[in-house]
C-alpha cells in the first residue's frame, strides 16, 4: 500500500475503499464498494504526489504555498473532465458514474472494469495480429475519438497502456488525464506528462504552426498500431522531426495485413500536423480504401546496405559498353548507370593508374572519341571505394566510384590480329609529343613499323588506355619495348 494512498476501508460517503489497483503521478485508484447501489466500482482520487501529500487522516495539503495555483488548476481541470466524460456514452469510453470534491482534493466513480491492457495483450501473443483483429481494437476506439472530437476534447494520452479489452473484448479508453496536462504546461514537466514514443511532435510545445487537435490523437492511435504490430512503438516523434529513421510500413510485407491498411497508418504517423489525415472520418475512408493517402513526405529509407559513399556531379564522359558484366551480375545503361550498387576502385590501382598516366605522353595516342565494343567482359576489383584528389591529373569522370577496366578484361579475341584491322600507329618520343598541339595530340598517329603495347591499347578509351598499356608491358615480349622500359623505371621511382 502506498504511503499517499487512503487506508484500506477507509470510507468516502457511501464508498468503502476495498483495495488500490493503481497509483500514479497524478492520481490513485482504488477498488471500491458502493454500498447505496450494493456493487463495486473504481473511484480515482486526484493526487498528484509531486505537488501533495496526505497529512493525517484523510485530507490532502500541498506541500509548498508556491505550488498552490498549480494544485487548484489541476484539481478544476480533473473535475472538468469527470462532468465532460459523463456526458458521452459509448462502449469504447470509460462512463463517469459522479464526482465530487472532499478532503481538499476530488473522487470520480466509474464503472469497475475487468480485463488486461493492450499492452498485456501484445505481449501474450506469439505472431503480429491481423488486420481484422487490429480492425476490431481501433474501429470502436475511432468512433469514441470522433464523438469526442465533435465537441473540442482530445484524448492526448492514447497508448496500449490506456486501452483496457473489457470481458466481452471490446477496447475501452482509460485516462484522459486533463489534470496531467494542466500541471505539465505549467511546470515544463514533459517527461511526466507524455509518453514520448506516442506523443507527436505537437505535444511538446504547442504554437500556432503546431496546434493540436484531431490529428493529435490519431497520431498516438497509428502509434499503437505499430506497437501491436511490431510489439515497439515508433521512435520519438522529437527525434523523427530531425532525422526520420522509421521504414514506412507500407514498403514492408506484414502477412494478414493490406497495404491500404498499412498507409492510411503510415499517413497518420506523419511527423508533421499537417501531413496527417485531419479528421478522424479522413483516416476512417483510407482504412476502408475509399481515400488513397497521399505520398509520403519523408525519406523512405530501404533495408540495411553496406555503407557507400555519395559520388560526385556527373560530367560528360566516353561511353561506356552498352552492357557490362560483372560477377554474373547486369548493369544497364541508360544515359546513367541504372541503380545498383556503385563498384569501386582500390587504392593501389588507382595510384598505378596514375603512375601509367604520367608517362602517357611519351606514347601513341588515338582519338579521344575510340568506339566502344558492343559487349565487354569486366572483372571488377575490390569493394574499396576511393575518390580522385583535385589535384590528379586524372579526368573527372561520372563518379568516383567507376569499375576500373581491366585490360585483359577489355580485351578482344581478336586482339592478336589488331594489326590488320588497323593502321598501324606510329612510335612518337616523349619530348615530341609535348610539343603537339592539343588538336593534333588528340588524332591518330601515323604508321610505325612495328606493333609495341600502346598500338595495341590505341583503340582503348583514353581513361583505360593506360592501365591497358601497363599489363601489357608486363607480357614477356614487352619487356625490352623502350616504353615499357620507361614505364617501370617511373613506376620504381613512385615506389621509392
Amino acid at each position: 500500500m502506498s504511503r499517499s494512498a487512503l487506508p484500506l476501508g477507509s470510507r468516502l460517503g457511501e464508498m468503502e475503499i476495498l483495495r488500490l489497483l493503481a497509483n500514479g503521478g497524478f492520481g490513485i485508484v482504488y477498488l471500491a464498494r458502493d454500498h447505496s447501489l450494493d456493487r463495486d466500482v473504481a473511484v480515482k482520487e486526484y493526487m498528484p504526489s509531486h505537488l501533495a501529500d496526505r497529512s493525517e487522516g484523510q485530507q490532502v495539503t500541498v506541500r509548498s504555498p508556491a505550488d498552490a495555483e498549480t494544485y487548484a488548476l489541476g484539481l478544476q481541470a480533473f473535475v472538468n473532465e469527470a462532468k465532460l466524460l459523463a456526458q458521452f456514452s459509448h462502449s469504447a469510453m470509460v462512463k463517469v458514474f459522479r464526482i465530487w470534491e472532499a478532503n481538499g482534493t476530488a473522487y470520480m466513480a466509474m464503472p469497475y472494469l475487468r480485463g488486461p491492457t493492450l499492452i498485456e495483450v501484445r505481449n501474450s501473443m506469439s505472431a503480429p495480429p491481423t488486420e481484422g483483429w487490429l480492425r476490431s481494437v481501433i474501429d470502436p476506439l475511432l468512433d469514441a475519438l470522433e464523438m469526442l472530437h465533435a465537441q473540442g476534447f482530445y484524448h492526448r494520452d492514447i497508448a496500449p497502456d490506456n486501452v483496457l479489452v473489457s470481458g466481452p473484448g471490446l477496447p475501452v479508453l482509460l485516462d484522459f488525464g486533463a489534470a496531467r496536462r494542466v500541471i505539465g504546461d505549467r511546470t515544463q514537466s514533459f517527461t511526466a506528462v507524455l509518453k514520448p514514443r506516442y506523443a507527436p511532435i505537437e505535444q511538446y510545445a504547442e504554437t500556432t504552426k503546431l496546434r493540436q487537435g484531431p490529428w493529435t490523437d490519431l497520431y498516438a492511435l497509428a502509434a499503437m498500431v505499430t506497437f501491436l504490430l511490431d510489439g515497439l512503438p515508433p521512435p520519438p516523434a522529437t527525434a523523427r522531426s530531425v532525422h526520420d529513421e522509421m521504414h514506412l510500413l507500407a514498403d514492408r510485407d506484414i502477412p494478414g495485413v493490406s497495404r491500404t491498411f498499412l498507409s492510411a497508418i503510415d499517413w497518420a504517423l506523419a511527423v508533421r500536423p499537417r501531413d496527417r489525415p485531419q479528421s478522424v472520418a479522413a483516416l476512417r475512408d483510407a482504412l476502408n480504401g475509399r481515400l488513397t493517402p497521399p505520398p509520403a513526405d519523408r525519406e523512405r529509407l530501404p533495408a540495411p546496405v553496406s555503407e557507400t559513399v555519395t559520388a560526385p556531379a556527373p560530367v560528360n564522359i566516353p561511353p561506356f559498353p552498352a552492357t557490362v558484366r560483372l560477377h554474373g551480375a547486369r548493369f544497364a545503361r541508360a544515359g546513367r548507370f541504372a541503380p545498383r550498387p556503385w563498384l569501386v576502385v582500390p587504392a593501389s590501382l588507382l595510384a598505378a593508374l596514375t603512375v601509367a598516366w604520367s608517362v602517357l605522353p611519351g606514347m601513341p595516342t588515338a582519338s579521344m572519341t575510340a568506339p566502344a565494343p558492343t559487349t565487354a567482359q569486366l572483372l571488377p576489383p575490390a569493394a574499396l571505394q576511393v575518390t580522385a584528389p583535385a589535384s590528379t591529373a586524372l579526368p573527372t569522370v561520372e563518379s568516383a566510384a567507376m569499375p576500373l577496366v581491366s585490360a585483359l578484361a577489355t580485351e578482344r579475341a581478336d586482339d592478336n590480329v589488331a594489326t590488320a584491322e588497323r593502321a598501324p600507329q606510329a612510335k612518337v618520343k616523349r619530348s615530341t609529343a609535348r610539343k603537339i598541339a592539343p588538336e593534333r595530340h588528340l588524332a591518330a598517329a601515323p604508321p610505325a613499323p612495328s606493333v609495341g603495347p600502346a598500338e595495341l591499347c590505341a583503340g582503348r578509351n583514353f581513361f583505360f588506355r593506360p592501365y591497358c598499356i601497363q599489363r601489357r608491358c608486363d607480357e614477356p615480349r614487352f619487356k625490352a619495348v623502350p616504353q615499357c622500359v620507361q614505364l617501370r623505371q617511373v613506376a620504381r621511382r613512385h615506389d621509392d
